[in-house]
């Protein structure tokens, strides 16, 4: 689920408000808390998966 999200950006790496069904984005463009949440998903994933190892 996290590496679909990864394809939702834009040419530029930026994330909507909201995506379509179809995956389009939809809104506008708030930098800061849609990365600030990947950011965060990406790093308690690391965290998570690190530890079953």
């Amino acid at each position: 689920m996290f590496e679909k999200m990864l394809g939702y950006a834009n040419h530029l790496g930026l994330y909507a408000e909201q995506t379509g069904h179809s995956g389009e984005a939809l809104g506008n463009f708030p930098q800061a808390f849609t990365h600030l949440g990947l950011i965060s998903a990406a790093f308690n994933l690391d965290r998570s998966l690190g530890k079953s190892s």
